[in-house]
C-alpha cells in the first residue's frame, strides 16, 4: 500500500485539533472546501482520524497514546489538493476566535455599534451618480484590469487581517465563488465611484460615510445568507470599502489611463470576460448605487 506523506498526516491532525477548539457553528465552516475531517476515540485509548469526502473516506490512521501513528487506509487522489486550503481556512477561523478576545475596547465598541442608514442621503448619492454617470463610468474604466485586481486583492487582504470572521464567511459562502466574486466586484466598484464623487464635490462627507455604511450592510447581508448562525457585520465590510473610496477620492485628478502595458481594448475585454464568468449584470447596472427600497 502506498503510504501518505508525513506532511499530509500532520496537516489532518492539525485540522482536527483546530476543529475541536471551535464552536459548533465555526466547525461547520471547516468543510467548506469539500474536505471532511473527523476523529473518533477508541475504547482502547487510541484516537482514529478520518479524512476525505462527505461520504467516502480516503484516509484513516490511528494515533496511539504514546504518539505513534499507523495508517489503516489511504487512497491518493485530488482530494489531497483540498488539504492545504482547509488547513489555511481552519487557521484563519482559529485566529478569528482568538483575535476577538484580544480586540481593544474601542474596536469592540465600533463592531457592536449599529449606525442607522439615512435613506435621504442614499437618494442624494444615487441622484449624483445618475447625473454624472458617464464621467463616473469613464473614471472607473481608466485603471482597467490592473487597478481592479489591485483593489480586489487589497479588499481581501485587509478583510483577512482586520476582520477575519467576515473574511472566512465571505470565502466559505455556500452560494459559491462566482456569486461572491460578483458581490465583491459590484460593491468595490460602487465604493470607488462614491469616493470619486466626493472628491469632485458632488456629494458631502456625510453622504459618503452613509453610502459606505450602506454598501457594507449590503455585502454583509449577502454573505450571511445561507450560513447558519452567521456573524458577519456590515461595519467590517464598510471599514474596508471606505479605504477603496479613499482611493477613488485620491484619483479624482486622473483623467487618462496610465501606461500599464495593457491596452484599454484588451483590459476591457479581459474585464468583460471576468464579468461573464461571474454571471455579472450589465456594466450600467453594476456601477449605479442602488437606491433603498
Amino acid at each position: 500500500m502506498v503510504s501518505p506523506s508525513e506532511h499530509l498526516i500532520n496537516s489532518i491532525e492539525e485540522i482536527a485539533a483546530i476543529q475541536d477548539s471551535l464552536s459548533l457553528g465555526e466547525r461547520s465552516l471547516t468543510s467548506a472546501r469539500g474536505l471532511h475531517v473527523k476523529t473518533k476515540g477508541l475504547a482502547t485509548g487510541e484516537l482514529q482520524y478520518m479524512a476525505g469526502g462527505r461520504l467516502i473516506t480516503k484516509l484513516v490512521f490511528i494515533k496511539e497514546p504514546d504518539g505513534t501513528k499507523s495508517v489503516k487506509k489511504y487512497q491518493p487522489g485530488d482530494w489531497e489538493f483540498k488539504v492545504e486550503e482547509t488547513l489555511e481556512l481552519c487557521r484563519t477561523l482559529k485566529r478569528a476566535a482568538e483575535d476577538l478576545k484580544g480586540w481593544p475596547p474601542e474596536k469592540i465598541q465600533v463592531y457592536d455599534s449599529e449606525k442607522p442608514i439615512n435613506a435621504d442621503m442614499l437618494n442624494s448619492v444615487a441622484e449624483a451618480n445618475r447625473e454624472h454617470y458617464e464621467e463616473n463610468h469613464k473614471q472607473w474604466r481608466l485603471g482597467g484590469l490592473p487597478r481592479w485586481l489591485e483593489l480586489r486583492d487589497m479588499f481581501l487582504d485587509e478583510l483577512k487581517k482586520e476582520w477575519p470572521i467576515e473574511y472566512v464567511e465571505l470565502q466559505t459562502n455556500p452560494r459559491g465563488e462566482k456569486y461572491i466574486a460578483e458581490v465583491v466586484r459590484e460593491n468595490i466598484t460602487k465604493a470607488y465611484v462614491t469616493g470619486y464623487m466626493y472628491g469632485r464635490g458632488w456629494i458631502t462627507p456625510e453622504e459618503l460615510t452613509n453610502a459606505t455604511l450602506y454598501l457594507g450592510e449590503v455585502v454583509a447581508e449577502k454573505v450571511r445568507h445561507g450560513i447558519k448562525d452567521a456573524k458577519s457585520k456590515g461595519i467590517a465590510f464598510a471599514d474596508v470599502l471606505a479605504h477603496i473610496a479613499v482611493i477613488g477620492n485620491v484619483n479624482t485628478g486622473i483623467t487618462e489611463r496610465e501606461d500599464t502595458g495593457i491596452t484599454e481594448e484588451k483590459a476591457d475585454t479581459v474585464m468583460a470576460e471576468e464579468e461573464k464568468e461571474a454571471n455579472a449584470e450589465n456594466v450600467e447596472a453594476e456601477d449605479k448605487l442602488e437606491e433603498p427600497k
